[in-house]
């Protein structure tokens, strides 16, 4: 073939090759914009840059043309900031929220695509593989894999009219901390299972002077400021114990037996910061119950997993070990309260597409282990409560995740917990009784409902 041939040919190749014959082999040419890099502005609280790292990292890797940057705050500032930068058009693409604020954003949030386009790294090729970025279509998740993956606390809370607004990594339960030297201490050879061997001993562990000055203490129950999440234990107590309080509007007294159980519940828990009473355990005198735990000063401290995560993190002097969170004697089945937070997409994101996948992706469970197992946090996945039950450090949490729920249905839940404080409060010093009328009650319930209306 002769030289003038041989170069025909090769012009005729690079033609054919730098026309839009060769645009078909090319999956960014139609829609190059989405081959162009981001960055994903990811936005937290309690979960620091060192714990989301691995899992953050993986991601990273494999999808060349995003990158995640995560940053937390302080919760005292974090509703502030998100404010403040969407004002400036500054704000975050995915942020975390406790699942109780969805209804709240509901306006700022972008529920999950049905499907989306995400350039991914692949290996192609079958003698010399070579990995290549590809755009790969993606399937959204639906209401029912929400309902069929995940526990059911979870599709109670990210579905609102059949779309999906947010995905958690994990989701924790109250539980019982015990300090085991106090009780072995005191002759108790095993923690408390229910409530009535909780009454039963703090007789027994509490210790106090002549003036009701306590020294040490049972419990912390009975209080508000300070013991952390005390909304978290009374609404427990009042799950468990049949209180009508789930749906669109809180209503548990159109109910004559719900009503009668949810003044027991008042009475219950603040007996235990009743003097003269035989529960008496708490008073507002005392320090934080978490710290009086941690001193070695508190039996019996409710929390979560962090709280645990902290404990472990001082080394604290006495033993201590985690039960599941009493439950009520004679009730059928069990019932634990949860708390957590879910990762969502500003509505006002560039990037809507990119951060869904990136919160689908992580959450899978073929990646959230990179957050679960070195972090010590409960699964919200079905597939993983097995494998974290045979964990002596996750074992108790993941034992509560499958009849784990939560109540509070309204739109601003800061307030409703405000309301339940001043109730107790009100009870404890003698300015409100529970009284036959029910007029006690009927506040209660009136002002909760008032956070049920759409602002």
């Amino acid at each position: 073939m002769s030289r003038a041939k041989i170069f025909t040919l090769l012009l005729l190749a690079v033609f054919i090759i730098t026309s839009g014959f060769g645009c078909k082999f090319n999956p960014f040419s139609r829609e190059p914009e989405l081959h162009q890099n981001i960055t994903l502005e990811y936005w937290g609280v309690w979960d620091t840059p060192a714990q989301l790292k691995a899992l953050i990292d993986d991601y990273n890797v494999s999808h060349p043309t995003i990158t995640v940057r995560y940053r937390n705050f302080r919760y005292e500032e974090y509703e502030r900031e998100l404010l403040e930068a969407w004002a400036d058009d500054r704000g975050p693409d995915v942020f975390a929220i406790p699942a109780t604020w969805i209804k709240k954003y509901e306006p700022r949030l972008e529920p999950m695509p049905t499907s989306y386009r995400i350039p991914v790294y692949e290996l192609q090729g079958t003698v010399r593989p070579e990995q290549v970025t590809v755009l790969r279509e993606f399937r959204g998740l639906s209401a029912n894999d929400i309902r069929t993956r995940y526990v059911p606390a979870v599709y109670d809370n990210v579905v609102l009219n059949n779309q999906i607004y947010g995905l958690p990594y994990s989701l924790d339960t109250l539980v019982t901390f015990y300090n085991r030297d106090m009780l072995d201490r005191a002759g108790i050879p095993e923690p408390v299972f229910d409530f009535f061997d909780l009454v039963e001993q703090a007789p027994r562990l509490t210790l106090a002077t002549e003036g009701n000055r306590i020294i040490q203490s049972a419990v912390a129950l009975g209080g508000t400021d300070n013991i952390p999440r005390f909304f978290d234990i009374f609404s427990s107590i009042m799950l468990q114990n049949g209180v009508q309080v789930k749906g669109n509007s809180f209503q548990p007294l159109t109910d004559r037996d719900s009503a009668d159980r949810l003044a027991q519940v008042f009475t219950f828990y603040t007996d235990f910061a009743r003097p003269g009473r035989a529960s008496y355990s708490w008073n507002k005198e005392l320090d934080n119950a978490f710290e009086l735990f941690a001193s070695g000063r508190l039996a019996y401290f409710f929390g979560y997993s962090y709280h645990a995560d902290e404990l472990r993190r001082r080394g604290t002097a006495f033993n201590w070990g985690i039960n599941n969170f009493p439950q009520t004697r004679g009730a059928q089945g069990t019932k634990y309260y949860t708390n957590y937070w879910v990762n969502v997409v500003a509505k006002k994101s560039n990037n809507r597409e990119a951060a869904w996948n990136f919160i689908q992706s992580t959450s899978a469970s073929d990646k959230v282990n990179l957050y679960l197992e070195p972090n010590k946090k409960p699964t919200a996945l079905r597939s993983l409560v097995n494998q974290q039950l045979a964990d002596p450090d996750t074992a108790v949490f993941a034992s509560q995740v499958l009849t784990a729920d939560s109540w509070y249905n309204g739109y601003n839940i800061e307030v409703a917990e405000l309301y339940l404080k001043e109730t107790i409060e009100g009870l404890l010093s003698g300015e409100m009784i529970l009284d036959r009328d029910g007029s006690v009650l009927n506040l209660f319930v009136n002002r909760i409902n008032q956070t049920y209306r759409q602002p």
